[in-house]
């Protein structure tokens, strides 16, 4: 089966980025050919925040463009243009590359139209995940752009509680699957604990305040320092923000115990995983569910974030970790007591984490979830062709 994954700014570290790479990896050890499309991230090569994707992997950088609402200001959208015009380089990829599907991880409402478009025009079967449910996906054109996912041959959701925002606002959306990332497991497993002198908590992720809730983690951790004088708290990633993140943690009177570790490689996040006491990650609303808290568990270590779109649904509360209100300062405070104070439910809770994700969220299993979506939307294609012959 051939493959086109379609995703927003592939070359930056993010956590649909890495769905995305993670996805194309397992289906091409599979046996399948999958390739990627994506727009570029031009400031995560200026802020030094790029990723580093596996090798073997091939991506297309071709911008895709946004439909525009009609009017007096856009009346080039009333204008009958060619479909392998209007549609771009994406047009082109795909009469060139001659995809059996499309699996689009697109965000930005205002891109379905046109992606949705040049899938029809093609003949190619388009499947949308939806991940992220705040206010930068709506856009210009808003529902109007969302609606044109209305066609699309099946949708798949990160979490439950993104199926139901979608669900909410387009009805074809209900019938979602629900497919949640995964990790590697044996990787994490097998990692060597991060070498450091002291103990240290640990964060990962990309340094973005609109979505990662940095600051409630610094001023958490504040409260706690003086009770605690023995771990420090490692924040690991990059990100358009890091000059402010940077600041808070200049000024947040113990910036001697927190370290800013920068972009690190899938190898070194998973021994800073192994060798952390806990992972902590504060986020803000609109967040689908931070890959980062299935890294976290994992490596066998509790998980204290953010009760926001679908933590609850792989965070247990004070079972394998804590979830918090957003920007709850004092309840994140709290939770980093109990697990320092308490070294067996420290353990047990990251030991039951393990196991969760070693049942049920790897990357093969998530690909073979995957997998079972496209063979549905193919074997639909096949019967709709032939009533039609």
């Amino acid at each position: 089966m051939r493959v086109m994954l379609l995703v927003e700014g592939y070359n930056a570290v993010g956590g649909i980025a890495e769905i995305v790479d993670s996805l194309a990896f397992e289906l091409n050890r599979a046996g399948h050919t999958a390739a990627i499309v994506s727009t570029r991230d031009f400031q995560a090569q200026r802020s030094g925040y790029e990723r580093r994707p596996r090798p073997g992997i091939d991506c297309i950088y071709q911008e895709i463009w946004n439909r525009k609402p009609l009017g007096i200001r856009h009346l080039e959208a009333l204008l009958r243009i060619p479909w392998y015009r209007r549609f771009g380089g994406l047009a082109q990829i795909l009469r060139l590359w001659r995809p059996d599907i499309i699996n689009s991880h697109l965000w930005a409402w205002d891109r379905y139209p046109t992606v949705m478009s040049a899938c029809v025009s093609a003949g190619v079967p388009l499947v949308q995940s939806l991940h992220v449910t705040d206010e930068r996906g709506r856009g210009r054109l808003g529902i109007r752009g969302l609606r044109a996912l209305g066609r699309a041959a099946a949708m798949i959701a990160g979490s439950a509680a993104t199926r139901e925002f979608f669900a909410a606002r387009l009805p074809a959306a209900r019938r979602a699957h629900v497919i949640i990332g995964g990790v590697d497991g044996p990787a994490a497993a097998s990692a060597p604990a991060w070498r450091r002198a002291r103990p240290y908590l640990f964060c990962a992720c990309r340094l973005h305040l609109q979505h990662k809730a940095l600051d409630v983690l610094i001023a958490a951790f504040r409260m706690i320092a003086r009770d605690f004088p023995g771990p420090d708290l490692l924040i690991a990633g990059g990100g358009p923000d890091f000059h402010h993140v940077a600041d808070l943690v200049k000024n947040s009177g113990c910036a001697e115990r927190i370290e800013l570790l920068g972009v690190k490689s899938r190898d070194e996040l998973r021994a800073l995983h192994s060798g952390a006491l806990a992972f902590v990650l504060p986020s803000r609303p609109g967040e689908c569910l931070p890959l980062v808290y299935l890294e976290a568990l994992a490596a066998g270590r509790p998980v204290v974030g953010t009760d926001t779109g679908g933590a609850r649904e792989v965070i247990f509360n004070g079972e394998n970790g804590f979830l918090l209100a957003p920007g709850d300062i004092d309840g994140t405070a709290v939770a980093l007591r109990r697990l320092l104070d308490d070294e067996p439910m420290r353990i047990a809770m990251g030991g039951r984490g393990k196991r969760l994700v070693a049942e049920k969220y790897t990357w093969e299993k998530c690909a073979a979830s995957y997998l079972d979506v496209y063979r549905r939307c193919l074997q639909n294609e096949s019967r709709t062709e032939e009533a039609r012959a």
